[in-house]
């Protein structure tokens, strides 16, 4: 078992759900209910949640790039191995491609990710926009997460023949 494999994984996916489930909510519980406050009251609140998801934001995003594209290096390292070479015919160019579509789309989530949270005068108006640029996000992000079960699916590797019925007589194995 790759267990650096499995521990970057295990943080990709920690990573992936608490950005997009954060941003749901801050998208359809956290912002209409924000509307019915005062303007002081809402500033303030906005101020303090803003700070905080800030950095849980850049968080997401740092161990999303490593443990991504550490990931992406492994499997690329394993795929050069002799076993790959049917799956490589069958399913290496299409992973490739998805991947690269994934990759261009985590960057654009990040960008507007990090604008909302973000205090540039320059980005202000994607700031001023939250509900639309939110929602722009969700989009992304729930399409990022369908094209990672496509990677998923077509990430099967090398098919090893099974073991005969000798061979797993003789090493107890039942599995096959």
């Amino acid at each position: 078992m790759n267990w650096l494999g499995l521990i970057l994984r295990w943080f990709h996916l920690v990573a992936a759900i608490t950005a997009v489930g954060g941003t749901i909510f801050m998208r359809f519980a956290l912002l209409p209910s924000v509307q019915s406050l005062a303007d002081d009251a809402r500033k303030s609140l906005h101020e303090q949640v803003r700070s905080r998801w800030a950095k849980v934001v850049m968080a997401c995003i740092a161990f999303l790039l490593i443990s991504g594209l550490t990931n992406y290096i492994l499997f690329i390292l394993e795929m050069k191995t002799p076993p790959w070479a049917d799956w490589k015919s069958s399913f290496g160019s299409m992973y490739h491609m998805v991947f690269g579509i994934k990759f261009l789309a985590a960057l654009a989530i990040f960008f507007i990710a990090s604008a909302l949270v973000g205090r540039s005068a320059a980005l202000k108006p994607i700031r001023d926009n939250a509900k639309t640029w939110m929602t722009i996000n969700v989009v992304l992000a729930l399409q990022n997460v369908q094209l990672s079960s496509v990677l998923q699916i077509t990430h099967t590797g090398p098919t090893f023949p099974k073991a005969t019925t000798t061979e797993t007589a003789s090493t107890g194995d039942s599995h096959g």
